[in-house]
């Protein structure tokens, strides 16, 4: 039994190693048989897992969305997830004079080591690492700038421009900031939520909604991840009970033991206004769907691979090269995001990603807002 797990053992480390020195040879050994590494075709997403309310002590409204086998634990396994927390919590600021009956939200993404192995302390991926399990180029002839062939403890960009016939290969690192615009400008142009729900006082306060996301393991897709978990967290929100100074048009959020105190009883200060709290009314979600474009490795044949939902491995590989579309149940088209230069789609590329993101709006509609 002892020899047949060393064995078993022996057969994952040369799997691991052949996987970490030779990515993108070793992605083309599945893509050529029209699968993926973990088993899924080109055109299916991960499961998807949706928690909402497990932060009921620091924020008014929270979710916690994986995409993938909840079981693994690190993202050098294959199979592994992509899972991401966000957080409401709520200021009280002053609306702007042309939409003086409307709050507004804010959002922010955050990473730290805990992330992957490539985030550093400051959240920051790099892509320039001696970490023999990244940055390693594809075929055995490459030799760096002295002559040299490469070493193990060398810092070499996955690059092969002679076999991919791509000129833009490097690996493209993760940026939050990115992110972050793109989930606040998807949120406020998807009518997702009505801002005048987030008016206090008109022209004097209003709600500002921080949405905090944290990613908790980085396995590809975060674009993805990000959006679906602010959207349940704005799913989850519920505005608390204030009131407002009728003079001054200040705002005092009533806690929860002042409301047990009156007992169930008229609030009948003439100088405060109560508002009761409420959640919010959403509008149709805007589901996104990222898929990764790949150069073919099929000689014969010269068109790109789509895969749906890429893993960190197939962003790496693809060189940042995907496309996102955010799509609604009114078959609406959001938004369309294309990352990357080196790749162009077809006409009939881009209506197949539109049929898939239409498709995608309706399998997550009802999971987001029942949760």
């Amino acid at each position: 039994m002892t020899s047949v797990q060393n064995a078993q053992d022996g057969r994952e480390w040369i799997l691991d190693a052949y996987r970490a020195l030779e990515p993108r040879n070793y992605l083309g050994e599945f893509t050529s048989n029209n699968v993926r590494p973990d088993g899924r075709p080109f055109h299916t997403s991960r499961p998807i897992t949706i928690l909402t309310s497990f932060l009921q002590r620091n924020s008014y409204g929270s979710a916690m969305v994986t995409f993938g086998n909840d079981a693994a634990s690190n993202s050098n396994t294959i199979g592994s997830s992509t899972r991401v927390i966000a957080a409401c919590t709520l200021l009280v600021g002053h609306p702007g004079p042309s939409t003086p009956r409307h709050g507004d939200i804010d959002v922010s993404v955050s990473a730290s080591p805990l992330s992957g192995p490539r985030f550093d302390i400051g959240g920051r991926e790099s892509v320039d690492t001696s970490s023999p399990f990244y940055n390693y180029p594809s075929g055995k002839d490459t030799m760096t700038v002295d002559g040299k062939s490469p070493s193990v403890n060398d810092s070499v960009p996955l690059t092969d421009v002679a076999a991919s016939g791509r000129s833009d290969t490097q690996l493209q690192p993760t940026d939050t900031k990115e992110i972050e615009s793109w989930i606040r400008r998807t949120i406020r142009s998807s009518r997702f939520i009505d801002p005048t729900e987030l008016g206090i006082e008109p022209g004097k306060s209003a709600w500002r909604v921080r949405i905090s996301i944290h990613i908790i393991n980085h396995d590809g897709n975060l674009w993805d991840a990000s959006l679906l978990c602010a959207c349940a967290a704005l799913g989850d929100l519920r505005l608390p009970v204030v009131e407002v100074d009728r003079r001054s048009g200040g705002v005092r959020i009533v806690s929860n033991q002042d409301l047990d105190n009156n007992d169930g009883t008229k609030h009948n200060n003439t100088k405060f206004e109560r508002r009761k709290g409420q959640s919010l009314t959403l509008g149709p979600l805007p589901v996104p769907l990222t898929i990764a474009v790949l150069p073919s490795t099929d000689e014969s044949n010269s068109k790109d691979i789509l895969l749906v939902d890429p893993t960190h491995l197939e962003e790496d590989v693809s060189s940042g090269n995907s496309v996102t579309v955010v799509c609604n149940t009114n078959k609406e088209i959001v938004e369309f995001h294309k990352k990357g230069s080196s790749t162009r789609l077809s006409v009939d590329q881009i209506k197949a990603v539109a049929a898939m993101g239409f498709g995608r709006a309706q399998e997550l509609e009802t999971l987001v807002k029942d949760e």
